[in-house]
């Protein structure tokens, strides 16, 4: 497969992407190429997901699998993310893994252990958000905040909510011990679960309705909070934390949708969707003894990932919005891409968009 690069002047690498030029080659992400004085840089073996929102144009396959990393991405230096720490309050992080460049910590765990990740869905969530190869804002801080131990573990809701309160609560504090930081440029939450009513109803009125306060407290803090709309495919205004954008209207919950904007038949749907994101096929990575640190899922969690990482480089570019949430969200659902989706069913018909103009150029031999 030949590719080619955009007509425009080749500048050098920008200081600001902390992995060395070989590495950055050895990924296919090119020396940044200048328009209007703002450094575009170019990853031709990107998963089709960066593709999707950094075009408008839907994405061309010619006889590609979605698993194939030879679609191109497109971002500008302003939008890798750094100085944006991103709080993943899932699982944890495996945070030696080479495509996190030193980036990655674990702050927290709500258990009395070592923090160590264990099951590779809170890395799967850090690579769509800001892995090298296959993540969105590939200069972002990624901390984890480990909250499940097992892997969602749902036979006592009352300990189950209230750690993940208590791990919410962490990533609130960590946020704002770093505000006053000369490098601060904002910080997420990202919520990449969603359990059934029931769960929060068995877990008693108290416990849920302080996990809600803790949400609405990292709103009026400052942090932009993003949600996984859930994948049980029925509304998600039934599943939680989702359902929660009802009360706490700067919260973002994210659908996911696949490579033809179609909704994932699996995925939650309804008014309590706010955005879609690619989330089917998505390529990130896992633990490093599994598959060679790589894996090919689908669900919500990967797409609120992808939208985490749309937010933390319109950072980059709107130090007004930095710390809110509100303007922050009116401006991710401005940009989107309207009208395109297939299977909303009644809620969320935006696409989310980096805003890059135009398309990537493909040629295909």
């Amino acid at each position: 497969m030949k590719t080619i690069l955009l007509p425009l002047l080749l500048t050098l690498l920008p200081q600001s992407l902390s992995l060395p030029l070989t590495n950055l080659h050895n990924r296919g992400i090119s020396t940044p190429l200048s328009c209007s004085k703002v450094n575009i840089i170019e990853q031709g073996t990107a998963p089709w997901s960066l593709q999707r929102i950094s075009g408008t144009a839907p994405v061309t396959q010619n006889g590609r699998p979605t698993t194939e990393l030879s679609y191109k991405y497109r971002f500008t230096e302003l939008e890798d993310g750094e100085g944006v720490e991103v709080y993943i309050v899932d699982t944890g992080i495996d945070v030696d893994h080479p495509e996190f460049g030193k980036r990655a910590r674990n702050a927290i765990s709500t258990f009395d252990d070592d923090l160590e990740e264990n099951s590779g869905h809170g890395t799967q969530i850090a690579g769509a958000i800001g892995s090298l190869s296959y993540g969105v804002a590939k200069n972002v801080s990624l901390v984890g905040i480990k909250v499940f131990s097992p892997l969602f573990d749902t036979k006592n809701p009352t300990a189950l909510i209230s750690n993940i309160t208590s791990g919410i609560e962490s990533a609130i504090l960590l946020h704002n011990a770093r505000r006053a930081a000369k490098n601060f440029k904002g910080s997420i939450m990202n919520l990449g679960f969603g359990f059934p009513k029931e769960i929060f109803d068995a877990a008693g009125k108290k416990v849920s309705d302080e996990f809600k306060k803790m949400l609405q407290k990292a709103i009026d803090d400052g942090m932009h909070v993003t949600i996984a709309a859930g994948d049980r495919g029925r509304d998600a205004c039934t599943d939680f934390p989702a359902g929660f954008v009802k009360d706490i209207p700067a919260l973002i919950v994210v659908g996911a949708t696949d490579v033809f904007d179609k909704r994932l038949q699996t995925a939650d749907f309804g008014p309590c969707i706010d955005i879609h994101a690619p989330g089917v096929d998505i390529v990130s990575t896992t633990l490093r003894g599994v598959n060679g640190g790589v894996k090919v899922d689908s669900g919500t969690f990967l797409s609120a990932g992808i939208v985490t990482g749309v937010i933390a480089g319109e950072m980059g570019k709107n130090r007004n919005l930095r710390t809110d949430p509100v303007g922050m969200k009116r401006l991710v659902k401005d940009k989107a891409l309207k009208g395109i989706l297939r299977g909303v069913e009644g809620g969320g018909d935006l696409l989310v968009y980096s805003g890059m103009p135009g398309n990537p150029i493909e040629e295909f031999v």
